[in-house]
């Protein structure tokens, strides 16, 4: 068995179809770092089950897809397909050859396909069990696989080691026997739960079917027996209610005559309490005319009061402000003398200030003078300094440049000659390598046309698949996904049939009842009769709440009949809604007046038949569907929380202000159901229809993609065959010309090189004799500016002296000037002050004398107004005794009238007693009437509610002979209610939940023994790989140290179980002691020594148990090229058993191939592969 054949599409940076054909021996795949040829690894891992994308160097599915380039468009999927050859039957599977393929799309989606049919991952990963190939095994070794042998992590460690055992394909099976025995264990502890529960539900039940069959025999007796009883007592109370309404029409008359009796009398005692009434307005009126005057007479003389007291503290005031005033005057005449002295301190002093001032100036002048003078000085002897000191850096420099330059002109001539002489050699070369360019070139050009005549036709002919599969492709894309589509939406139908079918969401008590049929005039659950907008549905549930449960009947017979059968078998309470009796109470759109905006009224957003308009509108009418919770608020304070308000998402606003919301759980989809049933089977019906089109233009595509990929498979052969030959002239050709390239850009380097030589040399001999002349005069100007400095600082010298002694008399008068300012200023605000006091005296005296004048004013106005006062009292004194006069007369008028009153009030009383006796003589008739209708109700509700029966019903089984025994018919009674709560639902529940307790009992019985086997089957999976794991390992350890030493050429390396008793799960120690070194720990090894030890111990698992076939990418990498030949011979060795593909870029492991594919990327972002035999294409080996 071998891997006979790669085929690649789409896949990474494959986008063209790719077929590699491996043979068996050692297959080398090269290409330049980029070119893709670690996509072919990454291709069979994924193809054999990889299911981590980072694993593929990528972050999701669509990654391992073809992305485009900006000559190529993106692919919707790739799809990598694997042949392996199982002519000697390795693989259980009748067939020579076995095709894995894989497939993923775009959109996440992802299939597997075995020999061209559909399969799971697992069947897979089955046909691959014990062989060491697949993603976990050891065929495919990447560098990553190196580190996972070498890790820290054991059961990274363990994979390999358990694969390489035998024991995976154990491993696995226990995995499954696991799976199955948990998944047992669950399915028994739920029938256990099923069983036990329909087991306590047995017994009981066949108590209650035999009591309920002995209870309709007893209760068929009865009621003969009761009923003729009920119509005997009805047919008594209709004779006596005759003569009772009798009686009552006479009491009725007396009555109607006593009303209009007291109606004349009352009559009476109204007119005279009209009269009473005005003569008590006009008291009232009067006893307030003669407290208003009271009020205003107290208030004049407070108001006299005030005056008086006003005038008393206007006088004080007077006598105050005058004292104030000549208190001010004499402060005013001592502050006037006081600034007169100071104004003339204030004269002396300025004039002494004015002839400093001027002293201090003439002095100040003739020092800045001197200063400005020895700034001038000193600033010319430092820029005499700087210019001596760049005199004698630029001498340096001068000095410098001139023993470089002769060193230069000497090195020039010498390198001259050398390079005349190297032009010469190189000349001769040029002409050799251009003749054989020559030669190269035609025969180039000659196989460059052939290829491009073909490939233009290969090109034609591979758009053309393109497109035919790309078209094929969508095709079967568009047939899957409808076919998925198609499964799920029966899912779903299925699904919301069923619930349909049995109720799905309801109690039980109306489950039961919608089930019986032989139930008159039950017309369904208010959630079954409307139809409700898929956007409403959440507010319609949430506002319905338990109406939904509801059930809608023709009248309260039917309701009451349905009552019944749910109370005789304890089934539970329904709500019954009788479309006879309940009206409708819609709010008028009217009597909304409000500003927030609403959706409507919740009774118009649904559909119904109108049959059930009233009770929607008794339910819904007055319920306002809005937006949200906010608007809702607003809505209901405006409205003044009358009405109930659901919002979209559910939460309710009841009337009176309470508000309902949070998570709502919808009740088994009542509302919604029927909406997604007509959904889903619209869908099915056109899904259907769409799929037989889209498989009658696959057919037709299929023939066209076969006859392309022949003529294509033909052109290929071509192509492939110039393209080895063109590969190999354009490496020779790219050769020769770098060389020629090479030779001439070396001769122009030499010639430019020569030509700087002569000009450097020139330049050198001119900047000599420059140099030497600037030196000289540099001389000159350091002596002249020596002789200045020493000039300039004698004059220095004499102008300090003279600046100094200047300035000693300047501080002495500037101190002086100090001192006389201060005194000076001091007197001047001693002016300012007293000033601005007087200015404030005279203000306040000026206010004084403006207030005095006011208060004497104001003294003689509040005297002329307590005469005013006084008078006005007097006439309101006068008004008051005339007002009391006229109460009194008024008082005894009112008297009289209330004893005529009272005369009246004695005979209405008289009247009243006579009627109340009447009216309680026609009450208690009345009540007799009630009692005697009341009583008739009760016989005709006892035939209905005990035997669904109206009168007229019992009536037809009316019998006038019968004798009714009164206590025989209670000694039936006594015996039905000795019987207890009867079921008679469970007759029927008895033998169907009987049915229910054998079928489990069988399916408990089956689980129980299918563990028993399970378990057994586990413990024997364990005991195999624990004495296969045994076995193989010890001899995968004698391997590891022979592989160790023929690949260190030397040294010991060791394999070992740390915990014997725990083979299965124990970890597995890795020493190593390369040659001429101690006993190490793996992590003290170099990298090269790491890498070499991990890939003996693969080898060592090769040796025990070969795989068919082993892919190594880059696992030699770290390798030195010493330990690569040593690797490169034992490949060779292995590859008898083993066919091994190494992704490489060593020169020693390609030596070593029979084979060589290369990878390159003629094209950007897009990998090509060649084909050639090594020892037909030993130059292509040069080249990569």
């Amino acid at each position: 068995m071998y891997l006979k054949r790669l085929e690649l599409k789409g896949f990474k940076s494959f986008p063209v179809k790719t077929d590699i054909i491996f043979k068996e021996g050692i297959t080398a795949i090269v290409g330049p770092n980029g070119s893709g040829k670690s996509n072919i690894s990454d291709a069979v891992r994924w193809v054999l089950g990889e299911q981590s994308i980072k694993s593929l160097r990528g972050d999701k599915l669509e990654d391992v897809i073809f992305a485009g380039t900006d000559t190529k468009k993106p692919m919707n999927y790739c799809e990598v397909a694997l042949t392996i050859d199982n002519s000697e039957n390795q693989l259980e599977l009748d067939f020579t050859e076995v095709t894995i393929r894989r497939r993923a799309y775009r959109n996440g989606e992802s299939e597997f396909f075995l020999n061209n049919k559909s399969c799971r991952l697992k069947d897979i990963k089955e046909v691959f069990l014990d062989t060491g190939i697949g993603k976990d095994g050891y065929s495919i070794i990447e560098q990553g696989k190196v580190d996972e042998i070498l890790s820290n992590n054991p059961l990274s460690r363990r994979k390999v080691f358990d694969e390489a055992c035998g024991i995976s394909k154990y491993r696995y099976k226990k995995q499954e026997a696991e799976r199955n025995l948990s998944n047992t264990k669950e399915n028994l502890e739920r029938i256990d739960d099923v069983y036990i529960e329909i087991e306590n539900q047995l017994k009981p039940l066949f108590n209650q079917q035999t009591k309920a069959k002995k209870y309709l025999e007893i209760s068929e007796k009865l009621k003969i027996l009761e009923v003729n009883s009920f119509i005997r007592e009805i047919e008594g109370i209709e004779k006596e209610l005759s003569e009772v309404n009798e009686h009552r029409k006479v009491i009725e008359k007396e009555l109607n005559e006593k009303e209009e009796q007291k109606n004349v009398v009352e009559k009476k005692q109204e007119d005279i309490n009209k009269e009473v009434e005005v003569l008590q307005d006009v008291i009232e009126k009067s006893v307030d005319y003669i407290n208003s005057i009271k009020g205003v007479i107290s208030k004049k003389e407070s108001q006299i009061n005030l005056i008086k007291e006003r005038i008393r503290n206007f006088t004080n005031e007077i006598s105050r402000k005058n004292l104030e005033i000549n208190d001010i005057k004499e402060k005013l005449n001592e502050n006037k003398q006081y600034i007169k002295e100071l104004e003339s301190n204030k004269l002396s002093g300025s004039e002494e200030l004015s002839t400093l001032q001027e002293n201090i100036k003439v002095l100040e002048a003739s020092k800045d003078k001197q200063k400005i003078k020895l700034e001038s000085l000193n600033n010319e002897i430092e820029l005499l300094k700087e210019s001596i000191i760049d005199i004698l850096n630029k001498k340096q420099e001068f000095s410098n440049k001139l023993s470089t330059l002769n060193a230069n002109k000497e090195n020039m001539n010498i390198r001259d000659e050398n390079i005349n002489s190297e032009i010469t050699e190189l000349n001769k070369n040029i002409e050799i390598k251009s003749s054989e360019l020559d030669t190269i070139n035609k025969e180039f050009n000659m196989q460059n046309e052939n290829l491009k005549n073909v490939n233009n036709r290969h090109k034609e002919l591979s758009i053309n698949l393109q497109d035919s599969i790309s078209e094929h492709n969508k095709l079967e894309d568009e047939i899957q996904k409808s076919k998925y589509n198609l499964n799920g939406y029966n899912s779903k139908l299925n699904v919301y049939i069923d619930m349909e079918n049995h109720y799905e969401g309801f109690n039980r008590g109306v489950k039961e009842v919608l089930k019986n049929k032989n139930l008159k005039g039950v017309h369904g659950a208010l959630g079954q009769i409307i139809n409700v907008p898929e956007k409403y549905e959440k507010s319609i549930e949430a506002a319905l709440g338990a109406y939904m449960q509801n059930i809608i009947t023709d009248n309260e017979f039917s309701a009451k009949s349905a009552i019944n059968y749910l109370k005789q078998n304890n089934l539970g309470r329904v709500t019954f809604l009788p479309l006879n009796i309940i009206k409708s109470n819609k709010v008028s759109l009217g009597n909304l007046k409000a500003n927030t905006k609403f959706i409507g009224i919740a009774s118009d957003l649904i559909t119904f038949d109108e049959k059930y308009r009233n009770i929607i509108e008794n339910i819904l009418g007055r319920t306002i569907l809005i937006n949200n919770i906010d608007e809702g608020i607003k809505f209901a304070k405006e409205t003044g929380h009358r009405f109930k308000i659901v919002t979209l998402d559910g939460e309710i606003l009841n009337p009176g202000g309470s508000l309902t919301g949070g998570s709502l759980k919808t009740n088994g989809n009542i509302l919604s159901r029927k909406r997604y049933i007509n959904e889903y089977t619209e869908k099915i019906s056109n899904i259907k229809n769409e799929i037989s089109h889209l498989e009658l233009k696959r057919e037709s595509l299929d023939k066209d993609v076969k006859n392309i990929k022949n003529e294509i498979d033909s052109h290929e052969s071509k192509i492939k065959d110039l393209e080895k030959s063109i590969i190999i002239k354009s490496t020779s050709i790219k050769n020769v010309e770098s060389e020629i390239e090479s030779l001439k850009g070396s001769i122009t380097k030499l010639e430019n090189e020569k030509n700087d030589l002569n000009s450097n040399l020139n330049y050198t001999l001119e900047k000599s004799d420059d140099v030497r002349k600037d030196m000289e005069e540099l001389d000159d100007l350091y002596n002249k500016n020596k002789e200045k400095i020493d000039a300039l600082n004698e004059e220095i010298k004499r102008y300090n002296d003279l600046y100094d002694k200047e300035k000693s008399e300047f501080d002495e008068l500037n101190l002086s000037l100090v001192k006389k300012t201060e005194a000076y200023n001091s007197i001047v605000r001693d002016i300012k002050r007293i000033s601005g006091e007087n200015c404030e005296l005279e203000e306040k005296n000026k206010q004084l004398e403006e207030s005095l004048n006011y208060e004497e004013h104001e003294i003689i106005k509040l005297q002329d107004s307590i005469a005013t006062e006084e008078k006005e009292k007097e006439n309101l004194t006068k008004q008051l005794g005339d007002s009391n006069r006229n109460l009194e007369t008024r008082k005894i008028a009112k008297d009289d009238l209330k004893n005529s009153f009272d005369e009246i009030n004695k005979e209405l009383k008289t009247i009243d007693r006579q009627h109340i006796e009447l009216k309680e003589s026609l009450f208690k008739v009345g009540g007799r009437l009630e009692r005697l209708k009341t009583s008739q109700d009760t016989y005709i509700n006892k035939l209905f509610e005990q035997y669904d029966m109206t009168l007229v019903q019992a009536l037809e089984i009316k019998d006038e002979d019968l004798d009714i025994d009164r206590k025989f018919l209670e000694s039936l009674k006594r015996e039905i209610r000795s019987l207890g709560n009867i079921n008679i639902g469970s007759i029927k529940e008895y033998e169907e939940i009987k049915e229910r307790y054998d079928f489990y009992s069988e399916q408990k019985q089956d689980l129980e023994e299918s563990m028993e086997e399970i378990e057994k089957l586990i413990h024997t999976l364990e005991e195999n790989m624990k004495s296969e794991f045994e076995i193989k390992f010890e001899e995968i350890s004698k391997n590891f140290k022979y592989v160790y030493k023929r690949l260190f050429g030397g040294g010991c390396g060791e394999l070992t179980i740390l915990d014997k008793e725990n083979l299965l799960e124990s970890d597995i120690l890795i020493t190593a002691q390369p040659p001429g070194k101690k006993m190490k720990n793996l992590n003290l090894l170099s990298g090269g020594e790491k890498a070499l030890t991990a890939i003996s111990i693969l080898f060592a698992i090769l040796i025990t148990k070969p795989t068919p076939f082993c892919i190594l990418d880059e696992i030699e990498a770290p390798l030195d090229d010493a330990n690569i030949f040593r690797f490169g011979e034992f490949l060779k060795d292995l590859s008898k058993e083993t066919q091994f593909i190494s992704v490489t870029h060593r020169r020693g492991t390609m030596e070593a191939a029979d084979y060589i594919y290369g990878v390159t990327m003629q094209e950007k972002a897009i990998s090509k592969v060649i084909s050639l035999k090594l020892k037909e294409a030993q130059e292509i080996t040069d080249i990569i």
